[in-house]
């Protein structure tokens, strides 16, 4: 089952309800929905807890210390009382692999994480796979961030986006057969438009937050039927091919 995590805030806060037993992610840059979220979340759904480091990127916002060491903080309290919530490990937006790899090494060594099996570290997809595979044998949780020459949103699907998630599917496989071990859990950031074309466990999106109040005047309950028709887009699955590889010779 496809899991579609949707963004917040949603505004009127009331139509939130109607998005009960989905999977959500909230921002530390815009926590104030937590408590609703940590109520209406699914059992067998997701709870993001998006440190906010991309939204800041975004509006020029230099994050110190104090906004990493309250994020954690907030974070923690939240994996306290929902066991569904997932905390994302900080990174840095356009960063090389050794400063990221740096945030993750400060996130687990460090402490900073109560629950280190519920963490989510972001690999970008113009990173090296020897990069995703220390992350694919570490963590039960990955995000992959699209960038540059793999950015969905600007290139389509039809680009070198697709080639690369190809590529990157064929190695996962051969890395779960290689060290023995299951596939993490695969969260696509904000790819929620290729969900129903590629095998994520989930990608998270702001279409309802920013579009809902298009069908607001049109049907009762407007929010909970678009989040129906987005699930039932992204039930519709069509697996990518993937290149065959000779398990012998590899």
């Amino acid at each position: 089952m496809k899991r579609l995590v949707h963004g917040t805030p949603i505004t009127p806060k009331r139509f939130l309800h109607q998005l009960k037993g989905h999977s959500f992610c909230v921002s530390y840059m815009h926590k104030e929905q937590i408590e609703d979220c940590i109520n209406l979340v699914g059992e067998n759904e997701i709870l993001i807890l998006d440190n906010g480091a991309f939204t800041a990127w975004k509006k020029g916002i230099t994050l110190d210390d104090n906004h990493w060491n309250g994020f954690y903080a907030w974070a923690n309290d939240v994996m306290d009382r929902c066991p569904n919530a997932v905390c994302v490990i900080p990174d840095v937006i356009n960063g090389s692999e050794e400063e990221n790899m740096m945030l993750i090494s400060e996130a687990i060594k460090g402490n900073k994480l109560k629950y280190p099996e519920r963490a989510m570290a972001i690999w970008h997809l113009n990173e090296s796979l020897e990069m995703l595979e220390k992350l694919y044998r570490i963590f039960n949780f990955i995000g992959f961030g699209s960038c540059a020459e793999y950015d969905i949103a600007r290139n389509g699907e039809d680009s070198a986006y697709m080639a690369r998630i190809k590529e990157v599917w064929a190695n996962m496989a051969w890395w779960s057969i290689k060290h023995d071990i299951d596939r993490p859990w695969i969260h696509m950031m904000r790819g929620l438009g290729v969900l129903h074309k590629i095998a994520f466990d989930s990608a998270d999106s702001c279409n309802i937050a920013m579009n809902h109040c298009y069908k607001r005047n049109k049907t009762i309950h407007h929010v909970k039927l678009f989040a129906d028709r987005l699930t039932a887009k992204v039930n519709k699955l069509v697996l990518p091919d993937l290149p065959l590889f000779n398990l012998a010779a590899a």
